[in-house]
């Protein structure tokens, strides 16, 4: 036999090789990636433009769409600020990712910031104000205090008891929540990225190395490696590790209209806010932009929430709780109608910091979620940290998934 002969059967037989081997697994799709992001919200496209900006192939995938309205990253805008209590970790994080924000924002010359100010408000004396001023100094932040008279000159909107101070921060303000990450997407897609619209499946193994994801129209993703951030579906993508561990609270949010020609509650005369009043209801508000109305967060309940079947429309209840804290905050929107509403979802951790971890059993999969409530705004400081640690970087234990029932 000639040796062109034997080379032509040895290709053949390696063929039909591969060809049973095929015929035993499923199909995985050709365009393989570095790495597939799940979940295209804050975290999600935030790590897939790190990983991007290191040279990686990505891939990211979503159910509904970047920043839709049933992800924790959805409606239309959210409070970025410095002030963290004692978690000065937070603090400069949240400095680093208000770099990236304007950048993007410079990038693109698409409006994703705006600079209203941050007001803090809690009772004076109070220890999480005082670290959050230690911290802010620590990281060369500006702030300035304001006692209940001089917050009445500079932000009468507001009504402030006797015992009570507010922290403000002017650089800080409110960032268009839905349009940021939406326009980051955008600008990763015409440079390159391969992003899917697609149901991914909950992982089909607890232990050893993932070798593809399957979506619910059974296609199937390869990537060396996976990160998971899919925020409240993050449960069930993996139960055996965050099952029981991270739960979903529901939310819901109101824009409140003012009077006619009154435009002291729009961004260029009010600021973003939060209340540390009271410790069993967390408050929040963000100015009127875009002439929707003054937002206003109350968190007075904590009722579970499916991201993907609840039903996104206002309650009594819930309603009745914000209009009981707006006469005694804001008293000149006591009787304003509701103009608009969202009904949300938090993914909270028992402590209440982020899971930025390998899977404990998976060599080569992810998890990067459990925002609290307040991960938003540190997406791209997230981004940058997990392109760290799939790069080899060692990771915070603040962060780890052992912290979580430790």
């Amino acid at each position: 036999m000639k040796r062109r002969e034997v080379t032509e059967l040895l290709l053949a037989s390696a063929l039909v090789g591969r060809i049973a081997e095929a015929s035993q697994a499923p199909a995985i799709s050709e365009r393989r990636s570095d790495v597939i992001v799940v979940g295209a919200g804050s975290f999600g496209a935030w790590t897939a433009y790190a990983l991007r900006s290191q040279g990686h192939r990505v891939t990211l995938v979503d159910a509904y769409g970047p920043a839709n309205s049933r992800a924790s990253s959805g409606d239309e805008s959210r409070i970025i600020r410095m002030s963290y209590g004692s978690q000065s970790l937070y603090t400069g994080w949240a400095k680093e990712s208000l770099v990236a924000w304007h950048t993007l924002a410079e990038r693109t010359r698409q409006p994703v910031f705006e600079g209203t100010g941050a007001l803090a408000i809690g009772a004076q004396g109070g220890a999480w104000l005082k670290d959050s001023e230690q911290a802010l100094k620590q990281h060369g932040i500006r702030y300035e205090w304001l006692d209940r008279a001089g917050c009445q000159r500079r932000f009468p909107q507001f009504a402030l008891s006797a015992e009570e101070v507010a922290l403000y921060e002017p650089d800080s303000g409110a960032l268009r929540a839905r349009r940021g990450i939406q326009i980051l997407v955008a600008e990763m897609r015409a440079g390159g990225l391969d992003y899917r619209d697609a149901r991914v499946r909950p992982l089909d193994r607890d232990t050893g190395r993932l070798d593809f994801l399957t979506t619910e129209a059974g296609e199937t993703l390869s990537a060396a490696a996976y990160v998971l951030a899919c925020g409240p579906w993050l449960p069930g993508m993996v139960p055996a590790v965050l099952g029981g561990k991270l739960r979903t609270p529901r939310a819901e949010v109101y824009y409140f209209g003012s009077a006619a020609g009154d435009e002291a509650f729009e961004g260029a005369h009010f600021p973003c806010w939060f209340d540390l009043s009271n410790p069993k209801t967390d408050a929040y508000g963000i100015p009127d932009l875009d002439y929707r109305g003054m937002k206003i967060g109350v968190d007075a309940y904590d009722e579970p929430a499916d991201p993907d079947r609840q039903e996104r429309t206002s309650t009594p209840r819930y309603l009745a709780a914000t209009r009981e804290y707006l006469k005694g905050r804001f008293p000149s929107l006591a009787h304003a109608p509701v103009i608009e509403s969202r009904v949300c979802q938090y993914e909270m951790t028992p402590t209440e910091n982020y899971v930025l971890d390998r899977h404990p059993a998976i060599e080569n999969v992810w998890i990067a979620g459990g925002g609290s409530g307040h991960g938003f705004k540190n997406g791209p400081a997230v981004g940058r940290y997990m392109a760290q640690v799939l790069g080899g970087s060692a990771g915070n234990p603040v962060f780890s998934i052992q912290s979580l029932t430790s």
